[in-house]
């Protein structure tokens, strides 16, 4: 089973593959913004040399479909959440949590439906999600 006996523990494991998510996000935006400043592609260059050119912008838009593969695995982490709490009927506080979930829930579409956003629009999503979870996991921690 997914949760034997503490599902906060789950939650904590949802906030820092959010703040890993976020951190790809700042990742990619830092590597556009410097190609944007130089006027030649220093990771071309480098993996060129290294025998396998990849750009600049190619490294940043992994980094930002890692980040959005990273969302998708959160959002059926909380189905299984959401499930196994209703399964279990945890504490007469479930409507609350089942709230932040479905909130969450709801950004997550949000940003998946529209992933052409502008790189800044996606870290202030990724940031709103990433306090959801953070508030799930204080809530569960503090009921269960």
């Amino acid at each position: 089973m997914l949760f034997r006996k503490d599902p906060s523990r789950k939650a904590g494991e949802i906030v820092e593959r959010l703040e890993i998510a976020v951190g790809k996000l700042l990742v990619a935006k830092r590597t556009i913004e410097r190609l944007k400043m130089e006027k030649r592609d220093r990771i071309l260059i480098m993996t060129a040399f290294a025998g396998m050119p990849i750009s600049s912008r190619g490294m940043a838009i992994m980094y930002i479909d890692s980040a959005l593969k990273d969302l998708r695995k959160t959002k059926k982490d909380l189905k299984r959440l959401d499930d196994w709490l209703r399964k279990h009927r945890v504490s007469k506080y479930y409507s609350a949590i089942k709230g932040v979930i479905e909130g969450m829930m709801s950004e997550i579409d949000d940003v998946l439906e529209n992933p052409d956003d502008d790189i800044d629009v996606l870290i202030r999503k990724f940031t709103i999600i990433r306090t959801s979870a953070q508030r799930l996991c204080d809530l569960l921690s503090r009921l269960i």
